[in-house]
């Protein structure tokens, strides 16, 4: 249960409240908040509760300006600690409303200052509270604070000195916090408590405030008589006799060693990772730009960051457990800093990615080297509860200047260049490059247009022909979406159905091939008897259940008979959890749906898992057919998956057939049906309705 927080958040976009909430959760807040978004809002919720903090975007405008809300507490006479939150464009305004008696600006792209703002606004005003009262009450006289000594005594620390600083009293807790006895105490300056935490420019200008009759108020370092120290929240009240001189100083002090300490801890928090200990990348960045200060000034230091990523982490966790891929992380982090040497900052950036900046190379082929050598290390087996663990690393290199001159540029180019050589070949060392930048960027707008691409009917299905050997005939179909982007044209599949997938945008994707699908039914019966459509399902679809659904609803709409859809499925998302994959595919061929498993040969094959599976076809990749002549290995291995095929009672089909080499070897082999170039490209409906009319068996 995190720490309670009360919140009032002013801001328009609802999307901006929800990320100022995450924020502020992932540190620990269990925040119980309000949203404002116009001015009737604020005039109803403002006193409606005793907030601890106020956040403000400074984009909210209903009327009113940030300025205009600060004016309506001070009219209001509400204390509440006024946070706000500004884009770099309007900073220059943020900076005004501050100077209006705003307690703080947060940038809106670095949200990571907001928690350590509203604790200490939150204390602050806790404190503030405190001091009123204990100030007010000091303000009347000595006879009341001697009347109420007993109380003050339980639960303050107090000390009285004389007009010279000389202690004249303090009460128990005084002696119990500072591990001094009284008699020790008495007699002496507060010089004994040996406070080094201020200079003394600082000493002097609170003697100046105190001897001119004026409430101090201050938080002071002081060391017990253990040699430990502790932090006092202080309010020193000065005397004054009817000639107006000075003769005592009373202070009031609190007890803020836990919450000093707490703060300390978030100061960490804020910039090191709780698991290794490292800097994290905000502090990573700051260091870069320091950096980035001295070589500008110098000459000297030239900035190489050298991003690292852990292949394949992921089945760490899956095969032995979080906890002990936390512990293989620590040894990993362990083994970079041991490389790295003292003058470099090493970093962990997320689950299983690291970055080194380093600063002693001058060129790239040293900066190429020490990466290198860097993955070497990291391949070498680490012995882990009675394991040998053996993992690979891949890197990107990203120099100042070549690679960018800020700080979060060359990290970013860094990463782009480290997930190119795991897209390239993983365990390798890749320089970052402008080709490289201008392939995320492209992977970027992809990714941004797909939403509004489904949105804008931008995507087309187009149908392949599956040529039936026996009946020498075309009677299926298979159902391969395209997108039409307005401005790059044909988009392959290969760049959006991954992103699609990652998004979650598969889903509604996969819906409208269904449907479009069933329309090309429809529509092609008109012309042949025989036509049936395959549909490729993601893992994502799979897994979304309702396929089964799907198929049932677009059935009672269309009148499509069941038997002439086919769902295609790959090896690996069959078996990833085959207690849930085999009812589904069972009740979508108790329906009389076709299932077909795709790129048969290229997953795991296992006939124990092919034969539970309730299938009615395979899908042999178009890899089987290189190198195929009569009597090659090759040839019996494509006529042992046509055989075991047959006796599990599966039809065969063979993807990628683009000659009449192929056709003929196939229909010598039994194959059942063939898919490829040779017998057509893919075509959008009209075109496949010409097709199949004019169509002449082979």
């Amino acid at each position: 249960m995190g720490s309670p927080l009360s919140l009032l958040v002013v801001e328009s976009d609802t999307q901006e409240v929800y990320r100022l909430i995450r924020e502020i959760k992932t540190h620990g807040f269990s925040p119980l908040y309000q949203v404002v978004s116009s001015w009737k809002d604020w005039e109803e919720r403002v006193v409606e509760e005793d907030w601890d903090a106020i956040v403000c975007s400074m984009d909210w405008q209903d009327g009113k300006t940030a300025q205009d809300l600060l004016a309506d507490l001070r009219q209001k006479n509400l204390d509440i600690p006024f946070i706000v939150v500004a884009k770099d464009s309007v900073l220059n305004n943020a900076l005004q409303v501050m100077r209006a008696g705003a307690a703080d600006i947060i940038e809106h792209s670095s949200l990571f200052r907001l928690p350590l703002v509203l604790e200490r606004e939150r204390r602050e005003l806790v404190y503030r509270r405190e001091k009123e009262i204990t100030t007010n009450y000091l303000g009347e006289s000595l006879r009341e604070i001697q009347f109420q000594k007993f109380a003050l005594d339980q639960a303050t620390i107090v000390s009285i000195t004389d007009a010279s600083g000389i202690i004249t009293y303090v009460n128990e807790k005084f002696s119990s916090v500072s591990g001094y006895h009284k008699e020790e105490l008495i007699g002496q300056s507060h010089r004994i408590l040996k406070s080094d935490d201020k200079t003394l420019e600082e000493w002097k200008e609170m003697w100046e405030v105190i001897q001119k009759g004026k409430v101090w108020r201050g938080e002071i370092r002081n060391i017990k008589k253990d040699g430990n120290f502790f932090w006092v929240d202080t309010t020193i009240v000065p005397f004054s006799a009817p000639d107006g001189s000075i003769f005592q100083y009373i202070a009031i002090h609190h007890d803020i060693t836990n919450r000093k300490l707490a703060e300390d801890q978030l100061t960490h928090d804020a910039f090191y990772d709780s698991l290794t200990g490292l800097p994290n990348r905000a502090l990573f960045l700051a260091r870069i730009e320091q950096r980035i200060s001295e070589y500008n000034l110098n000459s000297k230091g030239f900035p190489i960051v050298v991003s690292v990523n852990i292949d394949n982490f992921k089945r760490i966790n899956n095969s032995l457990g979080n906890e002990s891929g936390d512990d293989i992380l620590r040894i990993y982090a362990k083994r970079i800093v041991s490389v790295s040497g003292g003058n470099a900052t090493v970093t962990r950036l997320g689950a299983d990615t690291f970055a080194v900046l380093v600063v002693d190379f001058l060129s790239l082929n040293e900066a190429n080297d020490f990466a290198n050598k860097l993955l070497d290390y990291l391949k070498e087996i680490i012995p882990y509860n009675g394991y040998e663990i053996y993992l690979t690393a891949s890197s990107g290199i990203a120099a100042f200047g070549m690679a960018g001159k800020e700080a979060e540029e060359i990290l970013k180019n860094a990463e782009i260049a480290m997930f190119h050589s795991k897209e390239s070949k993983i365990g390798t060392v890749s320089n970052f490059s402008q080709t490289m930048q201008e392939k995320i960027h492209y992977q970027l707008e992809i990714q941004n247009d797909l939403k509004k691409a489904i949105e804008r009917n931008e995507f087309v299905v187009y149908y392949q022909p599956i040529y039936d050997l026996k009946e020498k005939e075309i009677g299926h179909w298979e159902a391969l979406v395209r997108w039409k982007h307005p401005k790059k044209g044909l988009v392959p599949p290969v760049d959006f159905i991954p992103m699609a997938e990652d998004s979650g945008l598969i889903v509604p994707l996969t819906k409208y091939v269904l449907d479009d699908s069933c329309l090309f039914v429809n529509e092609v019966s008109f012309v042949t008897e025989k036509v049936s459509v395959a549909i490729n399902l993601s893992a994502e679809v799979f897994q979304h259940q309702n396929i089964f659904h799907w198929i049932v609803d677009v059935h009672n709409k269309t009148g499509i008979p069941f038997t002439s859809l086919q769902v295609e499925i790959t090896e690996s998302l069959a078996m990833k959890n085959m207690n849930e994959t085999i009812p589904i595919l069972s009740n979508l061929r108790d329906l009389g749906v076709k299932i077909a498993l795709d790129d048969f040969g290229t997953g795991f094959s296992s006939l124990s898992y092919l034969e539970k599976l309730p299938l009615s076809t395979v899908k042999m990749d178009k890899s089987f057919l290189n190198n195929v002549v009569p009597g090659s290995k090759e040839a019996l291995l494509l006529i042992s998956i046509i055989h075991m095929a047959h006796d599990l009672g599966l039809k065969v089909i063979a993807e990628g057939v683009e000659d009449k080499i192929q056709f003929d070897l196939l229909a010598d082999y039994k194959c059942d049906m063939i898919q490829g170039y040779l017998i057509a490209k893919p075509m959008a409906l009209q075109e496949a309705k010409e097709f199949v009319k004019d169509f002449k068996p082979i």
